[in-house]
């Protein structure tokens, strides 16, 4: 029996530094793999940990006589769809909230009893107007965020930035770009 097989016997009677070692073994391999997901160092050693918990508890469903490291790669192939499925849920998430501010002003329309089709138009237009004055920093931030689909963290990591400090400079442009459409639309009405 090679030293693997050794170990793998071991860590399924319960050693945990048998395990450790194996962990040893093929974290550079699980981790090489998995940057070739995520494209994000940043991610790989919490998805590299969740990979390794994951065949901690799952040692016993493993087939002695396949190999170690594919087994894992499995693993580590799953953890990082399952990270990519979460990420793309999250980026819609927040490409919505351009959407959810439309839809408040839209309410509003439709309180004061606005027809739908025009009041839409209407808003659509102002907003595309706000988004063409906006400063230099503020429109690449929108533009790439919400239109490119851009994270956050590469945002900020690209602007030399922290994510906290952009995520709070996108919530002051998103309240600038409701001043700027509902102060379009009331000179509009008023008009």
């Amino acid at each position: 029996m090679d030293d693997e097989g050794r170990l793998i016997d071991e860590a399924l009677e319960g050693s945990d530094d048998a395990f450790c070692r194996l962990v040893r073994i093929h974290q550079g391999r699980v981790r090489t793999f998995l940057i070739r997901y995520v494209h994000r160092p940043d991610l790989v050693d919490d998805l590299a940990q969740e990979v390794f918990l994951t065949a901690y508890h799952s040692l016993r469903t493993f087939k002695k006589d396949a190999p170690l490291g594919i087994w894992l790669l499995g693993i580590a192939r799953h953890q990082a769809l399952r990270h990519l499925r979460d990420e793309g849920r999250r980026r819609a998430r927040e490409s919505g909230r351009l959407r959810a501010i439309l839809a408040a002003f839209q309410a509003e329309e439709a309180e004061r009893g606005a027809d739908d089709e025009t009041a839409f138009e209407r808003e659509m237009a102002a907003l595309q107007d706000c988004l063409k004055d906006l400063p230099g920093e503020s429109s690449q931030i929108v533009t790439e965020h919400y239109f490119q689909g851009r994270s956050l963290v590469s945002l900020a990591g690209e602007m030399g930035r922290k994510e906290a400090t952009l995520r709070v400079t996108l919530l002051r442009i998103r309240a600038s770009l409701r001043r700027c459409v509902q102060g379009k639309l009331s000179v509009e009405g008023a008009g």
